[in-house]
């Protein structure tokens, strides 16, 4: 007998939850047969009614669950079992204590009253103390507590803490919370009937309305207010009233089905400025029938304006098949546009069919076919390809084949496209193979094949024959400086007679010239002999270019100083410094500086600083000069102060914007920040966590 559990959820959200993810970890696993442990100071056995008693620092073992009790009783008839006074529950390093605990290993379910735990997870600084009158659910599956209270504060009396009538966590899905409050220093600061937080979405519920200013909306009032039936069936609803754009209201459903599952997005705005309305519905769904996984997409937006009337629909088909042996795709899109009575409509699809023909022969079959309706007409054109690849000992080949067929033969103006066909190219490449006696690896490669290019005056087409040699790889001097070498030589010979030679590569020296003292130079060379007849394969000029580092280390300080020089263009590039102080814990001090000898100014300057000088306060600060415009910019200083080791507040001045920030968050979850500023127009302006992506 024992109790079993897996690791609490993620925190995704509010601490709130955190008091679920914990929590959830009492209900067990049944098993026919249970090898459970079990150490008391005395054991009493009832034949009759196959009851087991245990009394005095008991503790039951089950695989990684642990549970402390001051008594047990189970009935080995039902897998009953209750554990009374000092209850603890240890599963994956995260303890629950409670006063009393009834589970059925068979069922699976448990109710654990007056919990406690301290949650600790890597979304969290420090730790999360939740509590619960009454905890009941089943493993991996729904769960509820009521009575339910929250903080990141110590004590008996923490300065923040949130408190909840009742609260549903579905595993890995969301959290269904009634009656939710937060408190402030002993005060409710507001109290929500009801909402839900979606563990899996990066959104969340926005618990307050969002208020601000924006110059395409005005003043404007947004709700956003999550709902859920059942837990295949939630959503959102939303109300957005806007001074300039008019009422914006809709609703998302999530809903999951058998096999599929699914969103429904619907949004109407009265539009005042085009004096119409808009109206918008999105599907996306997927289903699974068997092997076959389908996904469907489609947006449609109509816009009923007077002036200019519109209607916009996308849509998209994704279907995949996973064989034994092969795997077949076919994507397909569909968008049309019909503004003031003139339409416009692409449809795509691509075929891709994988063939494993044999343990080291595969097969690829591509199928591109694209067809656009204008008011020109309309365009067929189908992109077909055939790759096989071959894996052999100590050497891959593959031969590819791609052309463009035009289906409609209309002569349509779109027939005339830029473009490359192989028909076909054969190619193989060696495995690296390391050079005897040192650390350097040579690959050769070559390739055949035959290419039809499009170009705007002509069309060419010819065969081109080519091969290379690269060798890489590192090459350590006796005074502990490594040399890094990357280089290629390719000959390219083509039928139409011309014929060209390329060598690029990468040559880099690293050498620690004293304990604080490490320096990097680089080359960098890329040049050409001769000429190609094509477009897609011609190279870019000659490159020919000098790099170097100086790095200065110490335990609290470092400085590095980069330059570069273009020899094929003559010119320095810009020469850039950086350094970092740290003088104690808690200090630093950083800049950099960027100066551009081609214009004989420094181009960039910055500073940036994070002091905190005592265990309530800190300060932070980014500024930086441009040299383009000669100005000065305080780009950003903060100031932080915390209050109780748990509550945080900080006022920020956005030199850049003009304006000015309060934030307020929880010290162990920094990420969770609300905000509110005073812009430069004077106006509000609304940033709450939830609307932010989480990290």
């Amino acid at each position: 007998m024992t109790v079993a559990g897996s690791r609490p959820s993620l925190l995704r959200g509010l601490c709130l939850a955190l008091l679920l993810a914990g929590l959830a970890a009492a209900p067990a696993f049944a098993q026919e047969e249970i090898p459970v442990t079990l150490r008391a100071k005395s054991f009493r056995y009832d034949r009759v009614r196959k009851i087991l008693t245990a009394a005095g620092d008991v503790v039951v073992t089950y695989q990684d669950v642990v549970i402390h009790a001051d008594r047990l009783e189970a009935n080995l008839e039902t897998n009953d079992v209750r554990a009374e006074g000092a209850v603890v529950i240890e599963v994956a390093r995260q303890k629950i204590r409670g006063a009393t605990l009834d589970y059925n290993l068979t069922s699976r379910r448990g109710r654990l009253t007056q919990s406690a735990a301290e949650y600790t997870g890597p979304q969290v600084l420090g730790a999360v103390f939740v509590r619960a009158e009454v905890v009941e659910g089943t493993l991996g599956g729904a769960t509820s507590a009521r009575g339910a209270f929250c903080s990141t504060c110590e004590g008996s009396n923490p300065v923040a803490y949130l408190t909840a009538r009742e609260l549903a966590v579905f595993p890995n899905d969301k959290i269904v919370g009634r009656q939710v409050s937060v408190w402030l220093f002993g005060r409710r600061v507001f109290t929500w009937p009801y909402f839900v937080i979606f563990i899996q979405e990066r959104r969340a519920s926005r618990l307050l309305p969002v208020a601000g200013y924006s110059g395409a909306e005005g003043y404007f009032l947004k709700l956003f207010y999550s709902y859920a039936v059942n837990q295949n069936h939630y959503g959102y609803l939303r109300l957005d009233l806007m001074e300039r754009l008019g009422i914006g209201y809709g609703i998302e459903h999530v809903y999951r089905l058998r096999g599929g599952e699914g969103q429904v997005f619907l949004y109407r705005l009265d539009n005042r400025e085009i004096g119409g309305v808009d109206a918008r519905a999105v599907l996306n769904h997927q289903q699974r029938l068997g092997d076959v996984q389908t996904r469907l997409y489609a947006d449609y937006l109509s816009r009923t304006s007077p002036l200019a009337p519109s209607t916009d629909i996308y849509a998209a088909l994704d279907t995949y098949y996973r064989g034994p042996r092969s795997t077949t795709t076919l994507f397909q899109t569909y968008a049309s546009l019909d503004t003031s009575g003139v339409a416009s409509s692409t449809y795509t699809a691509r075929a891709i069919h994988v063939q494993q023909l044999s343990g080291t022969l595969t097969a690829d079959v591509v199928a591109d076919v694209q067809r656009s309706t204008t008011s020109l007409g309309t365009d067929e054109e189908l992109l077909p390809r055939l790759t096989f690849r071959y894996r052999g000992r100590g050497y891959s080949a593959s031969l590819v084949a791609d052309g463009r067929v035009d289906l409609d033969g209309s002569g349509f103006p779109g027939d005339i496209r830029l473009g490359v066909e192989r028909l076909p190219e054969m190619t193989a490449v060696t495995d690296p193979r390391v050079i005897r006696g040192t650390r350097l690896a040579y690959q050769l490669q070559g390739g055949l094949g035959r290419f039809r290019e499009t170009q705007i005056a002509a069309t060419v087409d010819a065969v081109r024959a080519d091969a290379a040699v690269t060798l890489n790889g590192p090459l350590r001097q006796a005074d502990g400086s490594v040399v890094h070498l990357r280089l290629q030589a390719r000959g390219t010979a083509y039928s139409t007679g011309d014929v060209r030679a390329l060598v690029s590569g990468r040559l880099d020296y690293f050498r620690q010239m004293t304990e604080t003292w490490q320096a990097q130079v680089g080359l960098s060379y890329q040049d050409q002999s001769g000429r190609t007849p094509f477009l897609f394969d011609t190279i870019s000029t000659r490159l020919a270019q000098a790099d170097a580092t100086l790095t200065h280390r110490r335990p609290n300080f470092v400085t590095t100083a980069t330059a570069s020089y273009d020899a094929a263009g003559g010119r320095w590039g810009p020469l850039v410094v950086r350094s970092q102080y740290a003088p104690r814990a808690g200090w630093w001090v950083a800049g950099a500086v960027s100066y551009d000898p081609s214009l004989g100014q420094v181009t960039r300057a910055e500073l940036s600083s994070d002091v905190r000088l005592n265990a309530n306060w800190q300060l932070t600060y980014y500024g930086f000069y441009d040299g383009g415009s000669g100005q000065v910019v305080h780009d950003r200083l903060t100031i932080t102060r915390i209050w109780y080791d748990c509550l945080a507040t900080a006022i920020t001045y956005r030199g850049s914007t003009n304006e000015v920030w309060l934030e307020s968050w929880l010290v162990a979850l920094p990420w969770a920040k609300g905000q509110v500023g005073i812009g430069a127009q004077g106006n509000l302006l609304f940033i709450q966590p939830w609307l932010r992506p989480k990290p």
